[in-house]
């Protein structure tokens, strides 16, 4: 059962904790079920645990990049482990893997809606790790798995840490102009895995606030059932909100430095323009001048190549003489393919005056 906030995406048995060793001791079986959390409040977790007639419960943070045929996926949400005793020597082991938001690389990382078929079986494949040895006592496994499954989701700051780095050389590449993706486009990007960052840092900081809610079946017990363990937890807990507030301080700098860059961008688009503007005025603006002064009724219409190049020579090589120029003046880097599209637009000007000359009234 679950509740009408959570859909099951997945469900079946699998084997968690396992690794890739091949230490038959390592690893449990249980029942795993991959739900969808619409919200999750401070109630989440007591209902859950009710619902779910278990004799020991705990929540840990979950923070996983997995990677599918389409891309990335960050996902972040808890997980949930509860034993309930079936007789004296039988018990059910049940791993609840709540997803509470995803976001995708592909297209540029941003938050999912809809998650693909793939994620659940991905999700449980990584639960893989770190391996543990789980002991038998319903309680000491809750607590072993819980400690396991939140020093894993610490374990996948290193994979954080690396997609910051890729944004960081793509902010390079940007800056040197090797690539050609829009600064609008790396900052959403930014926000988004800040976005995400943050989410986890609210899970393992929830978690280390409640103690992975031991409080639901504890109760006033001095001391837990795998104190120690519990503790390694907690600190995995703890760390993982101290490294994942360094990431998001990090990112807001990045984020600060690129909305600067982004108004230099805009400053030097604009006196870029304002350059191109200038140099096209004056192309224009000296033949029209000698054309007004001594008139072109000598030329027009031009209904023969040797009228055409009399009167558009003169316009078409001071525009183009000018536009070059300011190519050379204009701030930024300037690339061959400026200078190609600067030769065609003069060429199509110059056309377009041509057609009016040859439509124009004989005088």
């Amino acid at each position: 059962m679950c509740s009408d906030r959570e859909r099951v995406l997945h469900s079946g048995r699998r084997l968690l904790l396992a690794g890739n060793t091949v230490d038959a001791e390592c690893g449990v079986w249980a029942e795993a079920r991959c739900l969808v959390a619409a919200e999750l409040d401070e109630e989440s977790e007591l209902r859950a645990f009710t619902r779910s007639g278990s004799s020991a419960f705990l929540v840990a943070p979950l923070l996983r990049t997995v990677v599918l045929p389409e891309g990335r996926r960050i996902v972040v949400g808890r997980v949930r482990v509860s034993v309930k005793a079936q007789g004296r020597t039988t018990m059910e082991t049940r791993v609840d893997v709540v997803v509470q938001a995803v976001w995708a690389e592909n297209c540029g990382w941003h938050q999912e809606t809809e998650l693909t078929d793939g994620l659940a079986e991905m999700l449980f494949a990584a639960l893989a790790s770190p391996s543990h040895r789980v002991p038998e006592e319903p309680e000491a496994r809750v607590v072993v798995m819980a400690k396991a499954f939140a020093e894993g989701s610490r374990n996948e700051l290193t994979r954080i840490r690396g997609i910051r780095y890729e944004l960081e050389r793509r902010i390079a590449d940007l800056l040197a102009q090797r690539r050609t993706t829009t600064l609008r486009t790396v900052l959403a990007e930014v926000v988004e895995l800040s976005m995400a960052v943050s989410r986890a840092r609210d899970q393992a900081r929830e978690a280390d606030r409640d103690r992975l809610y031991l409080w639901l079946w504890c109760g006033d017990k001095r001391e837990p059932p795998e104190a120690t363990v519990h503790e390694a937890a907690l600190r995995h807990c703890r760390a993982m909100d101290a490294e994942l507030a360094d990431e998001d301080a990090r990112l807001h700098a990045l984020l600060s430095g690129l909305s600067t860059l982004a108004v230099a961008q805009d400053g030097e688009a604009q006196q870029r323009f304002n350059l191109v503007a200038a140099a096209v005025a004056a192309g224009l603006g000296l033949p029209a001048l000698i054309l007004a002064l001594y008139g072109a009724d000598a030329v027009l219409p031009l209904d023969s190549w040797t009228s055409a190049w009399r009167a558009l020579l003169p316009i078409g090589g001071t525009t183009l003489l000018a536009v070059l120029l300011a190519l050379r003046k204009v701030p930024g880097r300037v690339s061959s393919r400026h200078y190609v599209t600067a030769v065609v637009a003069v060429l199509a000007l110059v056309a377009i005056l041509f057609v009016a000359g040859a439509l124009a009234p004989t005088p």
